[in-house]
């Protein structure tokens, strides 16, 4: 009885822990996510000013070596989401690299940042249509040119 007690304790410690590793392990629905996370770097994410909307996929490259995550969300209001959410990028000291024109039915942007880490910019691709948009953060070794400032 006392051999059966013990077993059955380390199978609920185990379990336990199995669930608390996988709270922590990053999880998280990414319809509410709220940054995009690369090692030191949090990015804002778009629901972060818009508020949670669907997401139908979400796709991670690179793990180790220029790593990349893009989400596709779903949206009503995918140039007030965007219009939201570039205006919140540019007051956190993001750089657009290029025009771009929210009003257009379809499109893109781009926009880059210093790393936290020295030697690596941050990146993110913007694609726009009727109803959807995706955002793709990737993390590059690079170093923003200030000279043309």
């Amino acid at each position: 009885m006392r051999r059966y007690v013990c077993r059955l304790a380390f199978v609920f410690t185990a379990l336990f822990f199995l669930c608390l590793l996988s709270a922590c392990s990053g999880d998280a629905d990414p319809s509410a996510l709220k940054t995009y996370i690369f090692g030191k770097d949090k990015i804002p994410s778009v629901t972060s000013v818009v508020g949670e909307r669907a997401v139908t996929d979400v796709q991670t490259e690179g793990e180790n070596e220029f790593p990349s995550t893009q989400y596709t969300y779903q949206s009503d209001s995918v140039s007030d989401d965007l219009l939201q959410y570039t205006q919140l990028l540019q007051e956190q000291g993001w750089t657009e690299a290029g025009d771009y024109n929210l009003e257009e039915a379809t499109g893109s942007a781009q926009f880059v940042k210093e790393s936290a880490d020295e030697g690596q910019i941050l990146m993110l691709y913007i694609n726009y249509e009727d109803g959807q948009y995706i955002i793709k953060a990737t993390k590059l070794e690079a170093v923003i040119d200030q000279s043309a400032d």
